[in-house]
């Protein structure tokens, strides 16, 4: 992870420029949870017979009701929903700075190391990207265990509808 953290800065990224501005980089991956063996984005359709045909038989091969089944659809989309809408930063922002959604891995990283951070050095910003990484990576840690919990605490309270 921090090998390509770092790969992602360009060469210019550890020595001392005269511009100004602020390097930015960012990696964007296309993974996509499945929740019951690749269930796709969400509910199907329930207006079109064949979808909700193929919803009864999936929460039929589960052993779920159809309502669990599209309770538990929805809790993973809300569980997506919430990681990816998650950002945290970690580091320092007038050297190296660090920001991230809550997955692992995550599918937003963005590193950024300023002009201040490039004058520290190789060594010490390596050092510096190391640190914000790992505090970034435990803050996404609690994060996807909060938005667990949320996620329960959801299932639950709709569970009492039933």
């Amino acid at each position: 992870m921090v090998f390509s953290a770092l790969c992602l800065q360009s060469g210019s990224a550890f020595t001392v420029g005269s511009n100004s501005h602020r390097q930015v980089s960012t990696t964007r991956t296309s993974t996509v949870a499945h929740m019951f063996g690749g269930a796709g984005a969400g509910v199907p359709n329930e207006d079109n017979p064949e979808d909700l045909k193929q919803m009864e038989d999936a929460a039929k091969s589960m052993g779920m009701s159809l309502g669990e089944y599209k309770l538990g659809m929805g809790a993973r989309t809300r569980l997506t929903e919430e990681l990816d809408a998650t950002r945290l930063t970690a580091g320092k922002v007038d050297t190296v700075l660090v920001e991230r959604d809550g997955n692992n891995p995550p599918k937003f990283l963005e590193v950024t190391i300023t002009d201040a951070g490039k004058a520290l050095g190789k060594d010490a910003v390596s050092k510096e990207l190391v640190a914000a990484l790992k505090e970034a990576s435990d803050d996404s840690r609690k994060a996807r265990t909060d938005a667990q919990k949320n996620m329960m605490t959801y299932i639950s309270e709709e569970m009492k509808k039933f």
